[in-house]
């Protein structure tokens, strides 16, 4: 049985169209449901749309962005295809390629269409670029900047996508950190009007703010912490976790306790975001990051004699990745052994992930009060590099010489 499909269309004062457009797509047997989003419209596009046959959603924040979430949101299935409002311009019997480039595994379908007058500047001098430089899993993307593509909503959280025109980049980069496949196929032939100058600087604008934010957002880098107790992760680490997962970054939370009540917690504060995922700590060793051609970030508790459980897991997964990732220490909760020997020296910005931790902190002080006090700022460790030696080498004993080779 074939999986079906949400169609949703961002329209801003499109009543001359979209009655003709909703039609044509009511046509198509594979589409299951047509959502128009009325984005702030002061023209008849949404009681058209309805009178089309359509669901209409009214959106009063204006852009690109804020449209999409709203279909997405509304779309009652997880397969959701994004469309334009000029469908007049296409051939739409060749959007069904989309549904059937589906496969395990694959989160995203571009749909790539040729323009004899438009030779794609935009993707050309900007888009490919950057994507060459900064998620080269990418690079066989024709069309990466297209508008028309097929998502699985269950891979990315869709309610926090930028509001927009880069929101269609945000989508795509979202479900290529997650670890989901993005694939294109061909659509057909589109002949757009003729655009100026000025309509290409506006949009270089935007799209370059949007690449620059990603590039501190650092979504291709997994956070992946292994702690015997949730309430260390909650007070030192949430904050950036949730700013990671916030940004679509993937998170790997390996504890010694899933069902203790401030693991509860600190899942809970991350359960709106599908790049978050919680493991047993005795699993560690069978980690595989969720997107192999990311980098990965190690978190571990700050070493002391009764907590070496975690930070062995952390050694023994840094060993085993093919790109040997940093491995940073939490600092200790109050009044733990070894508090006085945390020595920090790196520094993560919490950002808008610190509202997500306040909420845990208050959550988590009505099941186990807290022992001290957030930072809501930022967030401070210790490299496991610049441990003392002692400490260092008793963790990871360094390789005998053979004294009969030297």
């Amino acid at each position: 049985m074939q999986v079906p499909v949400s169609v949703i269309i961002p329209a801003h004062n499109e009543a001359e169209t979209i009655e003709a457009v909703v039609c044509k797509l009511r046509s198509l047997s594979w589409v299951d449901e047509i959502v128009v989003v009325d984005n702030a419209s002061d023209d008849d596009t949404g009681a058209l749309a309805e009178k089309a046959g359509a669901r209409a959603v009214r959106e009063m924040a204006r852009g690109m962005g804020h449209a999409v979430r709203a279909g997405l949101k509304a779309a009652r299935n997880d397969w959701v295809m994004k469309l334009d409002a000029d469908l007049e311009r296409f051939d739409t019997a060749l959007f069904a390629e989309m549904p059937a480039a589906r496969a395990e595994g694959v989160g995203l379908v571009k749909g790539a269409w040729n323009d004899p007058n438009d030779n794609m500047p935009m993707t050309r001098l900007l888009v490919a670029p950057a994507i060459r430089q900064m998620f080269p899993g990418l690079n066989h993307l024709r069309a990466p900047n297209s508008g028309i593509y097929l998502v699985d909503r269950r891979w990315i959280a869709h309610q926090e996508l930028v509001g927009g025109y880069a929101a269609d980049l945000d989508v795509m980069l979202r479900v290529h950190a997650s670890g989901a496949k993005v694939v294109e196929v061909e659509i057909g032939r589109i002949v757009h009007d003729a655009r100026n100058l000025a309509h290409y600087n506006a949009m270089a604008e935007v799209i370059m703010a949007f690449f620059l934010e990603q590039q501190i957002r650092r979504i291709s880098q997994e956070l992946v912490v292994f702690a015997e107790d949730a309430t260390q992760v909650i007070e030192t680490a949430l904050g950036a976790l949730a700013r990671r997962s916030r940004a679509g970054g993937p998170v790997t939370v390996f504890l010694d306790d899933l069902n203790a009540p401030a693991a509860r917690v600190l899942q809970d504060a991350l359960a709106a975001f599908p790049t978050a995922r919680f493991v047993a700590l005795d699993e560690a060793g069978g980690f595989q990051p969720a997107n192999p051609e990311g980098e990965t970030l190690l978190f571990a508790p700050y070493p002391f004699a009764q907590n070496e459980q975690a930070i062995r897991a952390a050694l023994n997964v840094q060993d085993t990745l093919n790109v040997t990732p940093e491995l940073i220490l939490m600092p200790m909760i109050e009044d733990s052994p070894g508090l006085r020997s945390f020595r920090p020296d790196v520094s993560l910005e919490v950002g808008n992930g610190a509202n997500i931790k306040r909420r845990a902190l208050a959550d988590l002080a009505q099941t186990a009060q807290p022992t001290s006090g957030p930072d809501v700022l930022r967030e401070v460790f210790q490299t496991f590099d610049s441990l003392p030696d002692p400490l260092r080498i008793q963790l990871r004993p360094e390789p005998k010489t053979d004294a009969g080779n030297l």
